[in-house]
């Protein structure tokens, strides 16, 4: 797992560690099952504050993408356990996107553009 925090970025460390579980859940790097590293591991590992982890792992549990047990071990679920939580929240997020690229001037092509690069990415094998 390659995680880099960007410090110089205007999102805040937690959604940037959030996003980067994502994608390395959604290109296979991490699977249903597997275990993500403890709090304090991770934290170590990316230069960032418990807390901030922590609020990462939350959202992602929000989510339906992982569990927490008690014993603090967060364990991924992508299978279709996650899917049926998240249809609603995920387009509630693209028209988000959508109205904020065109109240900052993207283009439909550029939009278009970017999501089917996207696409791309994670739906189409190689």
């Amino acid at each position: 797992m390659n995680l880099r925090i960007d410090p110089m970025s205007k999102i805040p460390f937690y959604q940037q560690l959030t996003q980067q579980l994502l994608c390395e859940i959604a290109t296979g790097n991490l699977q249903n099952g597997d275990l993500l590293p403890s709090i304090r591991d991770l934290a170590a590992k990316t230069n960032l504050n418990l807390h901030t982890v922590h609020k990462s792992y939350k959202e992602l549990q929000k989510k339906g993408i992982i569990d927490i047990k008690p014993s603090s071990k967060a364990i991924v679920k992508k299978s279709a356990e996650a899917k049926d939580v998240n249809l609603q929240q995920i387009s509630i997020m693209v028209e988000q996107i959508m109205c904020e690229a065109y109240v900052l001037g993207i283009s439909e092509h550029q939009l278009q553009q970017m999501f089917h690069e996207n696409l791309r990415k994670y739906y189409i094998e190689p």
